[in-house]
C-alpha cells in the first residue's frame, strides 16, 4: 500500500508559521490573550501539537509575533501618510494619528496585545522591537518635517512627537478597550472623533506668531 498523501489542509513547511499566526489572531480575537493556548492554535490550523513548536517556544513566542504584525502595521501606516502628503506636514501628522486609531478600531484585541503589559519585552524577539521603534520614528520624521517646514513649535522633535504619540495611543487604546460611553462610538463617530483629536493636537504643536 503506498504511503498516504498529506490533504491540502496539512501544512506546507513554507505556510505553516503564517498559518499559525493566522490562528492565533482568530483565536485571539475570539478568546483574548490568557485564553489562548498552542494546543488550540495548533487545532485552529489543522496541524499536529508537535507543530507549533518548529517556530514558537511557547505561547509568549507566539504572542509576540502577533503584535509584531501589528507593529509593522503600524510602522507602515506612518509612512503612508507622510508618502501621501509629501507637501504638507500637518496633513501627514493628522494623517498618521487617525490611522494610529484606525488600527485599534479595526484590531482592538491586537493593539491591546501590543500595548497591554500581556508581553514581556526581555522575551521579545529584537527584530520586534525594532519595528515598535520603527513606529514611533515614522512619527518623529512626520514631526521634524513640519518643524523644517516652521510650522510647528520649535521644540524638541522627540518631546513633540511623544504628545502627538500620547494623544493618539490614549484615544486608540480607549476604543481598543471599549472605554468611550456609547453615544461616541456610534456610527461613524470613532472616525470623525479621531480626526477632531488630531486637529486639537495639530492647533497646540503649531508654532504661534505674536502679534
Amino acid at each position: 500500500m503506498s504511503a498516504r498523501r498529506p490533504t491540502k489542509s496539512a501544512y506546507h513547511h513554507g505556510d505553516l508559521r503564517n498559518a499559525l499566526v493566522e490562528a492565533g489572531v482568530a483565536l485571539l480575537r475570539a478568546k483574548g490573550p490568557h485564553a489562548l493556548s498552542l494546543r488550540e492554535v495548533a487545532k485552529q490550523a489543522k496541524v499536529s501539537h508537535a507543530a507549533p513548536y518548529r517556530h514558537f517556544a511557547d505561547k509568549h513566542a507566539l504572542l509576540a509575533a502577533i503584535a509584531h504584525q501589528g507593529f509593522r502595521r503600524l510602522g507602515a501606516a506612518m509612512a503612508a501618510a507622510e508618502a501621501a502628503h509629501p507637501d504638507d506636514p500637518l496633513r501627514q501628522l493628522e494623517e498618521a494619528g487617525w490611522a494610529y486609531v484606525d488600527l485599534a478600531v479595526r484590531n482592538p484585541e491586537i493593539t491591546q496585545l501590543m500595548f497591554g503589559g500581556v508581553l514581556e519585552p526581555e522575551r521579545c524577539d529584537a527584530k520586534m522591537l525594532a519595528d515598535a521603534q520603527g513606529a514611533f520614528e515614522g512619527l518623529l520624521r512626520i514631526i521634524e518635517n513640519g518643524r523644517a517646514a516652521g510650522l510647528l513649535q520649535a521644540r524638541d522633535s522627540q518631546e513633540l512627537a511623544l504628545a502627538a504619540w500620547s494623544l493618539a495611543h490614549g484615544f486608540a487604546m480607549l476604543v481598543a478597550g471599549g472605554q468611550l460611553p456609547p453615544p461616541l462610538v456610534a456610527g461613524d463617530q470613532v472616525d470623525a472623533l479621531s480626526r477632531t483629536l488630531c486637529r486639537l493636537l495639530i492647533e497646540g504643536l503649531q508654532r504661534t506668531t505674536r502679534a
